[in-house]
């Protein structure tokens, strides 16, 4: 009869005087080291799938951080780009009012809108991160869109304002529009009898009349012409300005210009005088445009406002 094979095990404590054996059969004992070596296996899978999760709810706590933190962000920069749409606005009022007080034509708000419109843009790309997220994302998205259009817009509109302020300011510095001197009118733009021919003539200017030596004064930009004297005007002034207008000044005392001079509107060009066909001190003042004869009382004190840009 065969012996089965068993393990003992002594153990002992240090100093005792005696062991305690014990004995398990052979397959008990690699039953036992199996059960243990699972148990070990077990322990330390669980030691590392506890580990790994450890670093992914890590990782998550950190998303879920930088999600919130990302979401704050874009509502903050959606409420900027509010602000600067509601700035936008601001300016777009102040333009409104540039233009009527410059008698501009309005920029009508069905123009202003164009190219805002239309479907607004959708981007799914967060809707799996967060409902909220994905809104106030594509809610950012449509106000850039709105940003970006208006900026362009109000560009070219500005552009286009600058240029027209630009184009009345130079109209109107070229365009007569103060009194040539001081004095009565003494006579007017129009159908007369002629003071010493006693003859119905047409009279294309305007007659200041005043003392000798009363500053003449020129009554808009321009350039020198001609300077000299005729039998009629006496001696006299003609000056060129821009946008087809001419203006001249006769019967002078003195001439203070040169032909091509530049001048600039308020500036003494000459000192009245009683030369040429004349009955007394006074001053000839005529306003051509386009080499066609103007009442020059049309011109007197003509305000910027007055003057309307066109094509």
């Amino acid at each position: 009869m065969a012996v089965k094979k068993r393990w003992h095990i002594a153990l002992s404590a240090t100093g005792a005087s005696k062991s305690m054996n014990i004995s398990i059969p052979q397959k008990g004992g690699l039953a036992i080291m199996a059960l243990l070596a699972v148990i070990l296996i077990l322990f330390a899978a669980s030691a590392v799938y506890i580990g790994y999760n450890q670093v992914r709810i890590a990782k998550a706590d950190q998303i879920l951080s930088e999600n919130e933190k990302l979401t704050n962000c874009i509502i903050e920069l959606s409420a900027d780009v509010d602000s600067v749409l509601s700035k936008i606005k601001q300016i777009e009022e102040w333009e409104d009012k540039v233009r009527k007080d410059k008698n501009f034509k309005k920029i009508n708000k069905e123009i202003r809108e164009m190219g805002i419109g239309g479907i607004p843009v959708y981007d799914s790309s967060f809707v799996k991160l967060s409902h909220d997220f994905n809104n106030e994302y594509n809610l950012l998205l449509n106000n850039l869109d709105i940003l970006k259009a208006k900026v362009e817009f109000n560009y070219d509109s500005h552009q286009d304002l600058v240029k027209q302020v630009e184009l009345k300011e130079l109209l109107y510095r070229n365009t007569p529009s103060i009194y040539p001197t001081y004095g009565r009118i003494s006579d007017h733009y129009g159908w007369r009898t002629h003071p010493i021919t006693k003859i119905r003539s047409y009279h294309h200017g305007l007659d200041f009349g005043n003392k000798s030596g009363t500053a003449i004064y020129a009554t808009a930009d321009g350039e020198v012409k001609i300077t000299g004297r005729k039998r009629l005007f006496g001696k006299y002034i003609q000056l060129s300005h821009k946008f087809g207008y001419q203006t001249k000044y006769a019967h002078l005392d003195k001439i203070l210009v040169k032909k091509g001079d530049v001048v600039k509107r308020g500036q003494i060009i000459g000192l009245m005088g009683n030369t040429g066909r004349s009955t007394g001190a006074h001053l000839h003042y005529e306003v051509l445009r386009y080499n066609k004869y103007r009442n020059p009382a049309k011109y007197l004190n003509k305000l910027e406002e007055d003057i309307i840009v066109s094509n």
